[in-house]
């Protein structure tokens, strides 16, 4: 695969997860947030609120697919720099 089929392909990949990221530090900057929200932990069982939501998702259900996701996308990152001669391990 070219260096530029290479490109498209890791931008197709991270563009959808960049974009998310972005809404999301954008959401979270636009203001302060309640007293309550700021000292105590996640409760992980109760379920998701928002317009997003499904009735069986839970907060912690959540969490874990993003933390899959973080690790698909870095591993596959760390192997696309590898094969273009960026990062070793």
């Amino acid at each position: 695969m070219s260096n530029t089929a290479s490109l498209m392909v890791i931008t197709r990949r991270l563009f959808p997860a960049l974009a998310l990221a972005a809404c999301t530090g954008a959401l979270a900057a636009d203001g302060p947030q309640p007293d309550s929200a700021k000292g105590k932990p996640m409760k992980m069982d109760e379920p998701m609120a928002g317009e997003m939501k499904r009735d069986d998702m839970t907060k912690g259900d959540v969490k874990k697919a993003a933390e899959k996701k973080d690790r698909e996308m870095r591993e596959a990152l760390e192997k696309e720099q590898r094969s273009m001669g960026g990062v070793k391990k």
